[in-house]
C-alpha cells in the first residue's frame, strides 16, 4: 500500500502540468481517495499469495513454501508496480490510465520487444525507479518472515486457521468491492469521481492495475464506419442541439426530477385498461391521478436494464449501450449535463438518495457531471428511519427532500433517486397489509413508495416554489420481472412511465400517442421547456418540439430502434428483426425484409447513431464544441 501511493505521488509529479490549480488539501483529498483503490488493486494482485498464505493446513509453515511464496509475493507486486511507473510517461500520450483495451492494442503489436525496450532506452530513470521499488518488495520478504506454527494438536489447528481463513475471506470480499454496506455495488473506474473537482483528476485518484482489472471483462467500442465520417452520419442523426430561430425568453423554473426503482408501466392501470378483461387497477392510483394532470407521452421507454444507468441517460443524456457508460473507461470525457447547463443559469443543483453515502457509485459520478450538493443517508441523519438494507424509507426521505428544496433559492434543479422498491421488496411495519400485494412481491412496494410520493406533492404545494416548479416522473428501468406477458418482451422490458408535470401550465396536460418519449429525451425537453438559447450536446430529442427523429433506442444484446410504431433489431451489421410493437405487443410477426420502405431507412438511422455515439465516445467529442 506505501509503495501504491508513492507511485500516485510520482505519478502527479510526472504530470503536474496536465493537473493545473491543485491546492495542497485538494492533492491530500486526492491521495487519501486512492487508498480505496489501491486496497482493491493490492487485493486483486495478491489473490493467490492471500489464499496460499491462509489456507488451514500446516505445510504453509514448511520453507520450501514460505520461500515460494516470496517470490510470488514479489513477482506479482514487480508487475503491478511496473504498470503504475509505465504510466508514469504513457499517460503523456493518451491522457488516460492504462486499460486493459489499451493492452490488447499492443498485442497485435509484431515489435513489442523494440518498443518495449525503446522506452526503457528513452526513459530510464522510470525504469530506474521501479527497479528501486522492486528492491524494497524484495527487503520486505526479509524482513517480514513467518514464525514457527503454534504447538497445537492438528485438528484445533485446523479449526482456528479456518476460522481465520472466514474473516480474511470476508475482509478480502469488502476490500474488493469497496465497502461492506449491502447497497453498495462492486467499485469502478466512475467512483473515483467522488474525490475530483475536475474529470481528468479521477487519474490520480486510481492506480494503473485497477484500472487494468475493472476494464478486462468490460467491451471497449471498436470505431465504426457506416458512413464516411461524422459530418455525414450527422445528416441521418445528429447530437447536436440549436436555439430556435425565434428565441424566447428563457423561463427560470425550478426543475425537479423523481428517479423511481424498478418503475415499470406495468405497475400503473391508465397503462393497462386492457388487461384482465378492462378490471385492471394497478398499484399506484396516486400516479393515475397525476396523469390526468400531465404532459403524458404514452410510448415511453428507458435506455438501459440497470439502475445505475438511469443517471447518465437521464442528466446527461447519455445511455448505457453495452455496457453500463458509468463503468466504461469514458467518464473522463467532457460530458454534457442538465445540472451544468442550468448552473451556467444561475441554478443551484442537488441531488439526493437515500442510501448510503457512496452507493450505487452515483454521488461520484453526479459530481463528475457538476451537480453541486449530494445529500445522502449521511445528510438525513437519523437511521431511525433506515430500512437495513437500502436506505432510508421513500416517505421519510421524500418528507426530507421536500423541506430541504424549500430552503434552496430559486431557481433551482434537484433530482431524487427512491430506494424502497428494490428487492427483499419490504415496507414499513406500519404499512404491512395496507396496499396490495398483487402476484409479484414489487406490487406492495409501489403501492408504498405511490403513496409516498402523494404526501411528498401534499407537502410540496403548499410550498412557495411550487407553481414555478417543472416536474419529471420516471423510473430507472422496468421491474426485474414481469407478470404480464407483453411486459416480458424486448419491448416491454423496457417501457416505463415518464411524465412531464407543470402545476398550472395547461400546456403541458394531455396524451401523445405519436411521439416516443425516452430517459435521454429527459434533458433536451427540459431545456426546450424552458427556452434554453444556447446550442448543447445531447442524444436525446426535445419533445415539445415537433423532433424530426421520432425515435428511441436501447441496447438488449442487439440495438433496439424505435421509429414511430416499429422496432427494428439491428447486430451490428445486418437487421434481425422488424416489428411493428403497437399493434404485436407480443412480437410475434417478424416484418424482416418485408417491409423495404421501413426498414431501410430504419437501418441508416441506428447506423448513424451507433457510429455518432461510439466514435465520440472514442474521440471525447460529447460537446457542442469541436
Amino acid at each position: 500500500m506505501i509503495l501504491f501511493t508513492i507511485c500516485r505521488i510520482l505519478f502527479y509529479a510526472f504530470n503536474t502540468v496536465f493537473f493545473p490549480e491543485i491546492s495542497f488539501d485538494h492533492a491530500l483529498h486526492l491521495m487519501s481517495g486512492g487508498i480505496k483503490f489501491d486496497i482493491v488493486a493490492v487485493f486483486y494482485v495478491n489473490i493467490l499469495f492471500i489464499f496460499l498464505m491462509c489456507v488451514p493446513f500446516t505445510f504453509k509453515y514448511r520453507k520450501g513454501y514460505q520461500k515460494f511464496l516470496d517470490y510470488l509475493f514479489v513477482i506479482t507486486n514487480s508487475i503491478a508496480i511496473m504498470a503504475n511507473c509505465m504510466d508514469f510517461i504513457y499517460y503523456r500520450f493518451t491522457i488516460k490510465r492504462t486499460t486493459w483495451s489499451i493492452l490488447k492494442e499492443f498485442s497485435h503489436q509484431d515489435n513489442m520487444g523494440s518498443l518495449f525496450g525503446g522506452f526503457i532506452f528513452r526513459y530510464w530513470y522510470v525504469a530506474v525507479i521501479w527497479i528501486l521499488l522492486v528492491l524494497s518488495l524484495v527487503q520486505i520478504t526479509r524482513i517480514l518472515k513467518v514464525k514457527e506454527r503454534e504447538n497445537l494438536p492438528v485438528w484445533a489447528f485446523f479449526l482456528i486457521h479456518s476460522v481465520l481463513m472466514g474473516i480474511i475471506v470476508e475482509l478480502f470480499i469488502g476490500g474488493v468491492r469497496g465497502g461492506f454496506a449491502h447497497s453498495i455495488r462492486p467499485i469502478t473506474l466512475s467512483n473515483a469521481g467522488e474525490y475530483v473537482k475536475k474529470p481528468k483528476e479521477m487519474f490520480i485518484v486510481l492506480n494503473t492495475p485497477f484500472c487494468i482489472f475493472k476494464t478486462m471483462r468490460r467491451s471497449d467500442y471498436e470505431r465504426v464506419n457506416y458512413f464516411p465520417g461524422l459530418k455525414e452520419a450527422g445528416q441521418v442523426f445528429s447530437p447536436m442541439h440549436q436555439p430556435d430561430s425565434i428565441q424566447l425568453p428563457f423561463k427560470p423554473k425550478n426543475v425537479v426530477i423523481l428517479i423511481w426503482e424498478s418503475f415499470g408501466k406495468e405497475m400503473v392501470g391508465t397503462y393497462n385498461r386492457d388487461l384482465e378483461n378492462g378490471t385492471y387497477k394497478g398499484y399506484t392510483p396516486f400516479i393515475d391521478s397525476l396523469m390526468q394532470h400531465s404532459r403524458v407521452n404514452w410510448y415511453s421507454f428507458a435506455n438501459g436494464a440497470k439502475s445505475i444507468e438511469a443517471i447518465p441517460s437521464v442528466l446527461t443524456s447519455i445511455p448505457g449501450i453495452k455496457e453500463p457508460f458509468v463503468t466504461m473507461r469514458y467518464t473522463d470525457n467532457k460530458l454534457p449535463s442538465l445540472p451544468a447547463i442550468l448552473e451556467s443559469k444561475g441554478y443551484s443543483t442537488s441531488f439526493f438518495h437515500g442510501a448510503p453515502n457512496g452507493s450505487m457509485g452515483f454521488q461520484a459520478f453526479v459530481n463528475l457531471i457538476g451537480v453541486q450538493k449530494y445529500y445522502g443517508k449521511n445528510e438525513y441523519n437519523n437511521d431511525a428511519d433506515y430500512d437495513g438494507i437500502w436506505g432510508i424509507w421513500d416517505e421519510e426521505f421524500l418528507q426530507y427532500w421536500a423541506k430541504t428544496m424549500n430552503t434552496f433559492k430559486e431557481p433551482f434543479m434537484s433530482t431524487l433517486f427512491t430506494v424502497s422498491s428494490h428487492d427483499p421488496y419490504k415496507v414499513p411495519e406500519r404499512y404491512k397489509g395496507k396496499f396490495p400485494t398483487g402476484p409479484l412481491p414489487v406490487y406492495e412496494t409501489m403501492g408504498y413508495t405511490d403513496n409516498a410520493l402523494r404526501a411528498f406533492f401534499a407537502k410540496a404545494k403548499t410550498m412557495p416554489w411550487f407553481k414555478n416548479t417543472i416536474f419529471v416522473i420516471t423510473a430507472d428501468h422496468a421491474a426485474t420481472f414481469a407478470h404480464y406477458p407483453k411486459y416480458q418482451t424486448s419491448v416491454g422490458n423496457f417501457s416505463i412511465p415518464i411524465l412531464f408535470y407543470a402545476p398550472g401550465d395547461s400546456t403541458m396536460i394531455g396524451r401523445d400517442t405519436t411521439t416516443l418519449v425516452q430517459q435521454i429525451d429527459i434533458m433536451p425537453s427540459v431545456l426546450g421547456y424552458l427556452h434554453y438559447d444556447k446550442p448543447y450536446f445531447a442524444f436525446g430529442k426535445n419533445i415539445f418540439k415537433n423532433p424530426p427523429l421520432n425515435f428511441a433506442v436501447n441496447y438488449d444484446g442487439v440495438y433496439q430502434w424505435f421509429n414511430g410504431p416499429y422496432i427494428l433489431q439491428f447486430d451490428g451489421k445486418k437487421t434481425v428483426g422488424l416489428y411493428n410493437y403497437q399493434k404485436d405487443n407480443l412480437l410475434k410477426n417478424n416484418l424482416k425484409d418485408k417491409l423495404p420502405a421501413i426498414q431501410g431507412p430504419m437501418e441508416l438511422q441506428v447506423k448513424a447513431f451507433v457510429q455518432q455515439y461510439t466514435n465520440r465516445m472514442l474521440d471525447d467529442k460529447l460537446t457542442v464544441t469541436p
